[in-house]
């Protein structure tokens, strides 16, 4: 039996519209309808998006939008009974993926016909918002119909918006006689299309969505200037700033506030009209509408100025990952910043929510127009870092400094993931976890270092990882949450064993894929350098060895260039152990295999060993590393050097004070399964800056409730190792506020700092008390 004893002190789209034009041009050809096998096509490759069967987001209600906006401009139409007008009926639906790849997404229809307007709303009852004082992420699938090469007229596009409409969830850009505003305004800009005062820009900023900010993605030009009062405000010049941009490439991104007046530009001319003002960010995209889906990655990264946030910036990413990989894209992506001023929303400083989500429109023309989104701003945040790490060189992160290794190097990839709040938990986790050329997985764990139940690793199944796996699927084992926010995956494996030129391991995609958010991460690239000297060893890591034993450590070195009798024996091995390098001749027969005999009067209780092999013609073998353990050891790891107690204010009568947040008492045991110990505390009495001691003790409160004074010896935490592998426990991670060491306070204390020591001691077994 040891004792150790340790002292501690204590203390949105082109702004274009169409208004049932019936222009055509005899060069092309008009499509009146979204084409059904198009649609049925595109449901059948949408990559895995968010499942809503808890009411995330809200379709609009038209007829309650108009009647609220009808307040102001008395509309023509009775809304109230025109359940039969097609324009007030909101075009989106929510459908489901038809992608057996991709179970359980759900889609947003928003447009598939002529004359139609859709909007869907994120549900702010539901906690789902924008949250301007935050960093928020919101990432979807986007999908703008056929690339039939006939489609010169697919069109209008959809808009991502973001707003404080005192219509909610029910907004849509009304017209002043009271309808939906469909064509190049996307559901969104204001209506270029009533006679009345329609020369004033105001006019039509005022039926637009209003304190809203929209980044459109505009699938069709409207560049066609009215040449007669005739053919004046029907909507159709939108984009006729842009007109040496036009024909099919002008397609574009563009983003701007629909309620500004600043936002429509009078022409001046006769007849007038007006031009949408696209801002400086105006982005063309020939190919938006293509036939695939596309990635969009939006973030918001505010200038905090409490109490109210006064702006910030808006940033996308479009067309940043593969629909069918997951894999990022890095020479197809179109992005910009928008510094946006949040005043323009009309939130007051106890309102800081905006309602987000997306408005699409056609006119004459039409497309799919379809989302599936992937992570929910106010849902659920959190970061997913991808790290490799070379651990047969004392495990050395790969970086851009460091980007070679050995062939038959051990390899660790890790993913930490770490929840960052809001509103939801992150559950039902699958990690689909790619595996890379020249990289062969062996093992696997996955630990949660703050988990109130279990913090030790736990094994990803080992029939996981075969040979020929391309991903390893897991379902992780609990969801995180405030409580439990990080998880680390570690993927143990080796590099390929030969490689006689270099050979450049690829980045390794990974994508995690819960309830509320699906996220990813991409590992870096790296090279495994030739060798003609492949090393190899049997042994097990860690090596364990019995008191006073040898440790045999097996090796098989296998020269892999042309030579077919390659001399073994005259090679040469090279060992480090513990620091201290020794060169072995002659230990290596004809096969190339050896053994090292380590002595145990050379083992101290933990060791590193590590050992390569040379030839005569100056090549070098990769490391193999291992670690040897000598019957084992049991030891503190970290002691947190100083420790309190809750602080509290003079009492007049006792009272029993607890731990101030959690006390880190680590104790490391690399003995076998079923070795035993336990941990023993004593403590001095606490005294002040004058030397008075406390009125009060600390004591020990067991599970049970019995409490014990710490004026001896007594013992407060103990355990029987389950597993052979090095296991590292907190023992006060099994103290509650209630039990655990805790200080009695007696009344009649005066104010002040009191501090005293603690003296921890570690037995290398069962004590009794």
């Amino acid at each position: 039996m040891k004792r150790i004893s340790i002292f501690r002190h204590i203390l949105l789209s082109l702004f274009g519209f169409i208004i049932l034009i019936n222009f055509t041009n005899s060069q092309f050809i008009q499509i009146t309808k979204a084409d059904n096998a198009d649609f049925q096509t595109a449901l059948a490759k949408t990559p895995k998006g968010l499942n809503w069967s808890n009411n995330a987001f809200v379709l609009a209600d038209f007829q309650k939008a108009a009647y609220q906006r009808g307040k102001e401009f008395t509309p023509i139409i009775d809304v109230l009974n025109s359940s039969a007008e097609p324009s007030l009926i909101n075009n989106a639906k929510i459908i489901q993926s038809t992608n057996p790849n991709a179970p359980n997404t759900s889609v947003i229809q928003m447009t598939n016909n002529i004359n139609q307007t859709g909007a869907v709303w994120s549900n702010m009852e539901n906690s789902n918002y924008f949250d301007i004082r935050e960093k928020q992420k919101a990432s979807m699938w986007i999908y703008f119909g056929s690339v039939n090469p006939q489609d010169r007229y697919n069109a209008d596009g959809m808009a991502f918006v973001l707003h404080n409409d005192q219509n909610k969830e029910n907004s849509i850009a009304i017209s002043a006689d009271g309808f939906p505003v469909n064509g190049q305004s996307l559901g969104v800009w204001g209506a270029d299309w009533n006679p009345q005062n329609m020369d004033k820009p105001e006019a039509l900023a005022k039926t637009a969505i209003q304190n809203s900010w929209a980044l459109e993605f505009d699938t069709y030009v409207n560049y066609t200037k009215p040449t007669s009062t005739a053919q004046n405000h029907e909507g159709r010049a939108f984009d006729y700033d842009k007109i040496g941009d036009i024909g099919a490439t002008a397609k574009h991104i563009a983003g701007n506030y629909p309620a500004l007046k600043s936002t429509y530009i009078s022409d001046y001319s006769f007849p007038n009209f007006f031009k949408l003002d696209h801002g400086n960010n105006y982005k063309i995209r020939p190919n938006l509408v293509d036939s695939n889906w596309h990635h969009v990655t939006i973030t918001w990264d505010p200038d905090i100025n409490y109490p109210f946030v006064q702006k910030g910036t808006l940033k996308y990413v479009y067309n940043d990952k593969d629909p069918d990989t997951g894999l990022p894209i890095t020479d197809d992506v179109v992005t910009a910043s928008f510094p946006l001023d949040t005043t323009k929303f009309g939130l007051t400083d106890v309102n800081n929510k905006l309602y987000w989500g997306f408005t699409g429109s056609t006119g004459s023309s039409s497309e799919n127009n379809l989302i599936a989104f992937e992570s929910i701003p106010s849902f659920v945040g959190a970061d997913v870092d991808s790290k490799i790490y070379d651990d047969t060189n004392g495990g050395k992160e790969i970086s851009d400094s460091y980007n070679t290794v050995d062939p038959n190097a051990n390899i660790r990839y890790q993913y930490t993931l770490k929840y960052n709040g809001w509103s939801r938990d992150w559950n039902n986790i699958n990690a689909i976890m790619g595996v890379p050329n020249y990289v062969h997985f062996t093992s696997g764990t996955v630990t949660y270092p703050n988990s109130p139940t279990n913090k030790e690793p736990r094994p990803i199944p080992s029939e996981l990882f075969s040979d020929n796996a391309t991903n390893i699927t897991h379902l992780l084992p609990e969801g995180l949450n405030s409580t439990n926010t990080e998880a680390i995956i570690d993927l143990k494996g080796y590099t390929e064993k030969t490689a006689t030129t270099t050979l450049t391991v690829p980045s390794a995609h990974t994508s995690f894929e819960g309830d509320n958010l699906i996220t990813d991460a991409n590992t870096k690239s790296f090279k495994i350098h030739p060798r003609l000297l492949s090393l190899d060893s049997s042994s097990t890591d860690p090596i364990k060895v019995r008191e006073k034993e040898n440790a045999i450590v097996p090796g098989q070195v296998t020269y892999i260039g042309n030579t077919t009798n390659p001399n073994y024996t005259s090679m040469v091995v090279h060992q480090t152990l513990n620091g201290k390098t020794t060169t072995l001749g002659n230990i290596i027969n004809s096969s190339g295999k050896f053994n090292l005999n380590i002595d145990s009067s050379l083992l101290d209780k933990i060791n590193t060993l590590s050992f390569y092999v040379t030839d005569s013609s100056g090549n070098t073998s990769n490391t193999v590393t291992r670690q040897i353990l000598v019957g084992g050891s049991v030891t503190f790891g970290t002691v947190q050097p100083s420790v309190s107690f809750k602080p509290t204010n003079g009492s007049y009568t006792d009272k029993v004070l607890p731990r101030l947040d959690q006390w880190q008492i680590d104790v490391v045991d690399s003995r076998e399964k079923g070795s035993q110990w336990t941990v023993q505390a004593n403590a001095t009495n606490l005294i002040n800056k004058d030397k008075v001691p406390l009125k009060g003790n600390l004591f020990y409160r067991d599970h049970s409730g019995k409490d014990y004074n710490l004026a001896s010896n007594i013992n407060v935490a103990n355990n029987t190792k389950d597993t052979d592998a090095i296991e590292t426990k907190n023992i006060t991670d099994s103290w509650k506020n209630n039990n655990g060491i805790l200080l009695l306070m007696k009344k009649g204390n005066k104010a002040g700092q009191y501090e005293g020591t603690i003296n921890w001691s570690l037995v290398d077994s069962l004590q009794n008390n």
